[in-house]
């Protein structure tokens, strides 16, 4: 059997998970597919999965089975798409909602004595605000509710379709109370049989896994299996380029996107005359103004050459992750993507009342009166802020530029969707954002059609399992591959400290050489 779900090791690009269930199901040696808890995907990526799996059922009349013991609303939604769902009689089911909140730094980072000043276009543009308050603006508060409340219709829709349960009656049970005992699970159709391991062993056996003689049976993960399969070979080829992860100044690391990598990746294509057409694939909140930039002037160069550029939005393409898609002739997205967040802050931090604490001082001369413009160990003054403030408002018209030439659009319709509001894949097509549905090979297929090509290679970049993570990155991820129920239950001080290292990861990631972000405030927690 195919387990799909724990702790895989290593991770599998999204293009070969896709691929390898469709070879598993023409696989006579795979039996089936076997769901556990701990499949790590955002939303849009879980929902081009459950396509993929909603395909392997149709296709391959081969079972698939989840097996859940606690999963959270995320999992659940995930595991929903298999054909039979069979839940621990000692577990629960949580379908609970989603929601997204931030650790506001505001008042310890001015107790600390570091002062964060914020310049800035756009009254959605709220990335900035846990920087420097203790709760979210007003502004920020409504979008993040329309926001989450599309996303959430989404995710109902889909449980509901696959489960056969009234969208309804699915609204209803996840406020009351939204976690569910093994015999309400069972009552409310949430499931389909409770047990325990070992007979589901036995279950997994009688729908045609093989015996493996210690108890348990013959499996492999996804991301092992994913190794069987070969890119497309031929002479004329699509190149997916990944971009995953914040867009940072020079050439960033394994997870986030190097504006001088991307760049030299791209500029690369534009030489190779074997590059017919290119997709895009953003899964990025945005970053560094000036990375973006250098990311934008090669596509547009790309596009120039003739070479088609197809964007597939991931789970999050906004700000400068839509600064970097804009020049696509085709943006596909799906519903649930997060995109928009077309707006532009600019942000200084200083740590002079943390030196004085200290009893440390700073001293020197300059030659101009704007030399030490924006230095760290004082405030910058009014006049100061205000040439950053021109800066900032001069890139957000450029900004409504790109987006306008890229979408075909006027200037002031797109400010009238811009000033930083995300919006859902759903309404961003309503509005013009987007111009279709669809998912990484639909997108790999909308390439290959707009090139004429019948049958080309597929290239990736970066390409498989490049991977290189520090130590940090290595003691708090869950990722050693282990057998069915040997998975390691995790640990709530990790479970902590990751959360902070995402945070701390985040500001680190703020290195753009003028101090100016294309970067969208929203994280959407249902796991």
């Amino acid at each position: 059997s195919l387990l799909l779900g724990g702790n895989d090791m290593p991770q599998v690009d999204l293009y070969r998970a896709l691929e390898a269930l469709d070879l598993a199901a023409k696989d006579p040696n795979v039996a089936g597919i076997l769901m556990v808890e701990g499949l790590d995907a955002g939303l849009a990526t879980r929902s081009e999965l459950r396509k993929a799996l909603q395909d392997f059922i149709q296709s391959s009349k081969k079972p698939v089975i989840a097996w859940m013991e606690n999963p959270s609303t995320g999992e659940y939604h995930m595991m929903s798409a298999a054909k039979t769902l069979i839940l621990h009689k000692s577990g629960e089911v949580q379908f609970a909602g989603i929601a997204s909140y931030s650790t506001y730094w505001g008042e310890g980072l001015r107790r600390l004595g570091v002062g964060v000043q914020v310049t800035k276009v756009g009254k959605y543009k709220s990335a900035v605000e846990p920087l420097i308050g203790d709760k979210m603006s007003e502004p920020a508060r409504q979008q993040s509710q329309e926001l989450l409340d599309d996303v959430w219709s989404r995710i109902v829709a889909e449980v509901s379709r696959t489960r056969g349960i009234p969208v309804a009656q699915l609204q209803k049970a996840a406020s009351n109370p939204g976690i569910f005992s093994p015999q309400r699970a069972l009552e409310l159709k949430l499931v389909d049989k409770v047990m325990q391991r070992d007979e589901l062993i036995a279950e997994v056996i009688r729908a045609g896994a093989t015996d493996d003689t210690e108890g348990s049976f013959r499996q492999v993960s996804l991301a092992r299996y994913a190794g069987k399969v070969k890119l497309p070979k031929g002479s004329e080829k699509v190149a997916v380029v990944y971009a995953e992860g914040e867009i940072v100044d020079g050439m960033g690391s394994p997870t986030s996107v190097g504006g001088d990598r991307v760049a030299a990746t791209l500029r690369h294509l534009r030489n190779d005359e074997k590059i017919k057409a290119v997709v895009l694939r953003v899964n990025s909140p945005g970053g560094s103004a000036f990375a973006s930039e250098i990311i934008h002037r090669e596509l547009e160069l790309l596009r120039k050459k003739g070479v088609p550029i197809i964007v597939s939005m991931g789970d999050l393409a906004a700000s400068g992750g839509y600064y970097i898609a804009s020049p696509g002739s085709t943006v596909i997205a799906d519903p649930m993507t997060i995109t928009g967040s077309i707006g532009v802050f600019g942000l200084h931090f200083n740590y002079g009342e943390l030196a004085a604490k200290l009893s440390l001082a700073t001293d020197g001369v300059k030659t101009s009166t704007h030399a030490d413009l924006l230095a760290v160990h004082r405030p910058a003054t009014v006049e100061e802020l205000a040439i950053v403030q021109e800066s900032v408002d001069r890139i957000y018209e450029e900004f409504l530029g790109v987006v306008g030439n890229g979408r075909k659009m006027k200037r002031d319709d797109v400010h009238e969707i811009a000033q930083g509001r995300v919006w859902s894949g759903a309404r961003a097509r309503k509005i013009g954002l987007v111009d279709s549905f669809g998912g990484l090979r639909d997108a790999i297929a909308e390439a290959s059609k707009q090139a004429n090509l019948k049958q080309p290679g597929i290239v990736q970049f970066p390409g498989l399992h490049e991977d290189r993570r520090s130590l940090a990155e290595m003691v708090l991820s869950d990722d050693e591959e282990s057998p069915l129920f040997a998975r390691t239950a995790k640990d709530p001080l990790v479970q902590l400290i990751r959360t902070q290292w995402q945070q701390a990861k985040a500001m680190r990631n703020l290195n753009d050489r003028r101090g100016i972000y294309l970067l969208a405030p929203l994280r959407i927690d249902d796991r």
